[in-house]
């Protein structure tokens, strides 16, 4: 019941909100795939609400990340500003990780012996 009500609060974002409000998710924008809300859409219509509500976290983590790069590379003074402290998992989600398995301390880091080949999304530090 929880997980109907949140899908439809997505389709109503994406169908009434998402087209009006100039911009894209700045993940989609950076990584390519589907924006956050077809991921969230995605990830709890196959594993339910409360089992997605981590990944969903970690996926807007990622968003947030990839929107100060993208705001970075487009604005010189950003740059000279003093970012604040990131969290491992600000920049990490290993289930978007290209096909590599996380590693047993299970932030994500990939070693090349495991065939990843450096998948950016795998390449967290604690």
């Amino acid at each position: 019941m929880l997980s109907r009500a949140a899908l439809s609060g997505i389709w109503a974002y994406q169908r009434f909100v998402s087209p009006r409000k100039g911009f894209s998710c700045a993940y989609r924008v950076a990584h390519g795939g589907t924006g956050c809300s077809g991921f969230a859409k995605a990830h709890i219509r196959d594993h339910g609400l409360l089992a997605s509500l981590p990944a969903i976290r970690r996926r807007f983590a990622a968003c947030k990340a990839a929107a100060l790069h993208l705001r970075t590379e487009d604005d010189p003074q950003e740059r000279s500003r003093k970012p604040k402290k990131s969290r491992w998992y600000d920049k990490c989600d290993p289930s978007l990780c290209c096909g590599c398995d996380p590693s047993p301390c299970g932030r994500g880091k990939s070693d090349a012996a495991d065939g990843c080949g450096g998948c950016d999304a795998c390449a967290c530090s604690p």
